[in-house]
């Protein structure tokens, strides 16, 4: 697949809209008022469509998603009905941050400026949108929108919001919800990438069980795992200790190594085996250190993505939006097929 994920998702929404013919002017596809969503803009939001496909439940990657049903559509149907959506939602945002005279900070523009080359000229992906009929300007466009709808989620949520979610309340989720450890790992294989068997096993794993006995015994976790993961032959600032904790939502701590953390209790040091590797896991308090702060955006998203988008079609359906039919059924994504 050549197409890699655009800098930013997009929330999808079922947007209810007037719809309107507009003669042979195909340049643009649909628009509210004086506010358009051009047909090169439109390009882009069928690209975004396109990632999108990836995330519906049942989809085959091994497959193009041209080939295949999403959701009881026929796979490019899938994909022009979401970038339709995305266009829709395009104008919602763009009329409730006006009606709000919510604005863009100098800070903000940089970070949309820093976005935008990152995406278009560091990794590459400028040449495949151009080649496809979005250029920069239009890019541009969409990651800006995109950046007015999540500050226009935090204007609603978020602190001192319309409907503002209490400290209380996310951390009361975050306790709930989420876990917190640390880990590291002692290699059972190999030079060969083989499992040791025999006594070289049986070695290995009382090295590994020997490391957990010693944080169980007081000496600091990531001491034990810097001295341990060290290169002989760095400097001795390069081995200092660094917090290295992970956290993560219990519901997706699917793997053997978080499952052992979301088990264990807080202090709690386990030695566990996952293929190749013995892996020393400590689970630990989630609220300690800036773990809370850190994740306050993503426990708020969590709660209230969906009724955020609820809004959005709300707002959407508040609009005369106006689509240029002949624009797109010429851009419709069928175009994108090249991309797989």
């Amino acid at each position: 697949m050549k197409l890699k994920k655009a800098a930013a998702g997009l929330l999808a929404a079922v947007l209810v809209c007037g719809l309107a013919s507009c003669g042979g002017d195909t340049s643009w596809t649909y628009r509210n008022g004086e506010t358009t969503v051009t047909s090169g803009m439109y390009v882009g939001l069928s690209i975004d469509a396109l990632n999108a496909a990836s995330a519906v439940e049942g989809y085959d990657s091994s497959k193009s998603p041209f080939d295949q049903t999403l959701e009881g559509l026929d796979g490019e149907d899938w994909i022009q009905n979401k970038a339709n959506e995305y266009a829709k939602e395009y104008l919602a945002v763009e009329d409730q941050f006006a009606k709000r005279e919510m604005s863009l900070t100098e800070e903000d523009q940089a970070a949309i400026d820093s976005q935008v080359e990152l995406y278009w000229t560091s990794l590459g992906m400028g040449a495949l949108y151009e080649e496809e009929g979005c250029g920069k300007t239009s890019y541009t466009n969409i990651l800006t929108n995109q950046y007015k709808k999540n500050l226009l989620f935090q204007a609603v949520y978020g602190e001192g919001g319309e409907e503002e979610v209490s400290q209380a309340e996310l951390e009361s989720v975050f306790q709930n919800d989420y876990v917190k450890g640390v880990y590291f790992s002692v290699s059972l294989a190999d030079d060969e990438g083989n499992k040791l068997t025999g006594d070289e096993l049986e070695a290995k794993q009382d090295e590994a069980q020997t490391l957990a006995d010693r944080i169980t015994a007081g000496e600091d976790f990531e001491t034990v795992k810097a001295n341990y993961t060290a290169d002989p032959e760095a400097t001795e600032e390069e081995t200092e200790p660094s917090d290295t904790s992970v956290v993560v939502k219990k519901e997706n701590a699917t793997s053997a190594v978080y499952k052992a953390i979301a088990e264990g209790d807080v202090g709690e040091v386990q030695v566990i085996e996952d293929g190749n590797n013995a892996y020393i896991v400590q689970t630990l308090d989630v609220m300690s250190g800036t773990s809370f702060e850190d994740y306050r955006d993503t426990i708020l998203y969590d709660m209230k993505s969906d009724e955020f988008e609820e809004k959005l079609q709300e707002w959407a359906g508040e609009l005369s939006i106006e689509e240029n039919t002949a624009a797109v059924n010429k851009h419709d994504p069928k175009h994108l097929k090249d991309l797989f």
